[in-house]
C-alpha cells in the first residue's frame, strides 16, 4: 500500500461524521480565524456545491442580526483575520457594510472577500474597500464564455470577467487573488490561455481550482481524472514560472517574493459563522445547519447551530492539520509540536516515510511537498472532498430541504 492509500485508510478509521442537535462553544488557545457564510445570491451557478439561498431583501437583516447572536453564543472576542464568503456576499452592500462594521474592530489581520465579477463597478470597489475589507478574491472562473456557459455562470461572460479584473486590480487593495477553474475535459488552450490572461494584470495571487463534481451539482455524474488534472496543473505551473509566479500552494500561482497569501482553507484553525460555516478548533471539525429556519431556531434557543462534528483524538488532529498545512506550502514541525506537544511515533513514522521517498523535504524543521509530494496531495484532497466534505454537505443540504417551513429557496 502507497503512502497517500495509507493516509486515506487512516482517515476513513479516524474521522467520524457525527449528528448533532446544536452546541456550545468552541474553545480556542489562541485568535482562530473567522470565517463568516453570506448564502444569499441572486441567482444559482450550475457548478457550485456551496449553501446557498435565493436573495431577498426582507432576509438580510434578520440574518445579521442573527450572525451577531452567534459570534456572542461563541464568546471569541479576537481573530487573526476575517474571510467573507459565501453565497455572493459582494451583491448587497448594505449586508456587506452591516458585517464588516460589527467585526472589523476584532481583527488586527486582514479582512479578504468574495467578489462575484458581476458585481464589479469602481464605484463598488471603492465602497467596498471604505468598509476596511483589503483583501478580495475575484471569481472570474474563466475569461472564455464557452467555459463560463458550461458552468452556469448566468451573470457573467468574456468581457464582465475581463472588465472586472481590470478594475479590481487598479482599485487600491492590499492584495487581490483571481479564482479560476478548469474541467480537464475542455481544451488544455481554453485552460492556459485562462492563466495567462489572469497573470497579465497583476494579482498578487492567481488560484486555479479543477472543477470538483459534487452532489447536487450539474456535474453529480461525472468524474474527475486526477491523472489529467495533475497534468494541466503541472503545465500551469511551468507557465506561472515563466511570468513570475510560483507555484504557494496545490493550487494557488502567487508572485515571486508576495510574502503574503490568500486562503479560506489552509488556516490553522477557524471559527465559522453563519449557515453551512464549518469551524476547526484542534480537536474537533464542525459545521452548521444548511436550513436558515433551523439556524434562527438553534440561536434563538441560546445553542450554537451545530449539525455535524467530526471530534478528534491527537493523532486525528494532527494528521488533519498536517495536510492542510502541506496543502498551504509548509508543514512548520515546531509549530506543529507548539499546538499538540511531541509528536507521536505514528506521525514520525509517517513523516520519515514520506520524506525518505522523495514525497516531502525537509530544512532546519520546515517540511515541503516536492512536485511527487503534491501529486499525492492532490490525490488525497480529493479524497478528502467525496469523502467527508460532500458527504456532510449533501446530507446537511437534504435535512434542509425537508426541514424548512418558510418555502426559503435551497439548492
Amino acid at each position: 500500500m502507497g503512502l497517500a492509500e495509507r493516509v486515506m485508510e487512516l482517515g476513513k478509521k479516524l474521522f467520524r461524521i457525527q449528528d448533532v442537535d446544536g452546541s456550545g462553544p468552541m474553545a480556542f488557545d489562541s485568535s482562530p480565524g473567522l470565517y463568516i457564510h453570506v448564502p444569499f445570491c441572486p441567482e444559482f451557478c450550475s457548478f457550485c456545491p456551496y449553501n446557498k439561498i435565493k436573495y431577498d431583501s426582507k432576509l438580510t437583516n434578520k440574518y445579521l442580526t442573527a450572525l451577531k447572536r452567534e459570534s456572542e453564543l461563541q464568546r471569541v472576542g479576537q481573530f487573526s483575520s476575517i474571510y467573507i464568503g459565501g453565497g455572493t456576499p459582494s451583491y448587497d452592500l448594505d449586508l456587506l457594510k452591516g458585517v464588516v462594521s460589527h467585526f472589523r474592530e476584532m481583527t488586527d489581520g486582514e479582512i479578504a472577500l468574495e467578489i462575484h465579477p458581476a458585481d464589479v463597478s469602481s464605484k463598488r470597489l471603492e465602497e467596498i474597500r471604505e468598509t476596511g475589507v483589503n483583501f478580495v478574491s475575484l471569481g472570474i472562473q474563466s475569461f472564455d464564455d464557452f467555459t463560463l456557459n458550461s458552468m452556469g455562470r448566468r451573470r457573467q461572460d468574456s468581457v464582465v470577467s475581463l472588465n472586472s479584473i481590470a478594475a479590481t486590480t487598479s482599485a487600491g487593495f492590499d492584495f487581490v487573488d483571481v479564482d479560476l477553474i478548469f474541467d480537464y475535459q475542455l481544451e488544455r488552450r481554453r485552460i492556459v490561455e485562462d492563466l495567462e490572461t489572469a497573470i497579465s494584470y497583476g494579482p498578487e495571487q492567481v488560484s486555479v481550482y479543477p472543477m470538483m463534481r459534487f452532489a447536487d451539482t450539474a456535474y453529480k455524474n461525472t468524474k474527475n481524472d486526477p491523472e489529467k488534472e495533475l497534468e494541466i496543473l503541472e503545465e500551469l505551473e511551468n507557465v506561472a514560472l515563466s511570468k513570475g509566479y510560483i507555484r504557494d500552494s496545490l493550487w494557488t500561482f502567487k508572485k515571486r517574493n508576495e510574502g503574503r497569501k490568500y486562503s479560506s482553507v489552509s488556516r490553522e484553525f477557524f471559527l465559522g459563522i453563519g449557515t453551512s460555516a464549518s469551524s476547526f478548533n484542534g480537536k474537533e471539525f464542525r459545521t452548521n445547519t444548511f436550513s436558515l429556519d433551523e439556524y434562527y431556531s438553534f440561536l434563538d434557543s441560546g445553542k450554537l447551530p451545530v449539525s455535524k462534528t467530526i471530534k478528534m483524538v491527537k493523532f486525528s488532529a494532527i494528521l488533519y492539520y498536517s495536510f492542510w498545512a502541506l496543502y498551504g506550502g509548509q508543514l512548520d514541525l515546531r509549530r506543529l509540536e507548539e499546538h499538540f506537544g511531541r509528536l507521536p511515533v505514528r506521525m514520525r513514522y509517517l513523516l520519515h516515510s514520506a520524506i525518505a521517498r522523495g514525497y516531502f523535504q525537509r530544512e532546519e524543521g520546515i517540511v515541503k511537498p516536492t512536485r511527487i509530494g503534491t501529486r499525492k496531495l492532490h490525490i488525497v484532497e480529493e479524497w478528502l472532498t467525496y469523502s467527508f466534505i460532500d458527504r456532510i454537505w449533501s446530507d446537511l443540504r437534504n435535512k434542509a430541504r425537508n426541514h424548512s417551513a418558510s418555502g426559503e429557496s435551497l439548492v
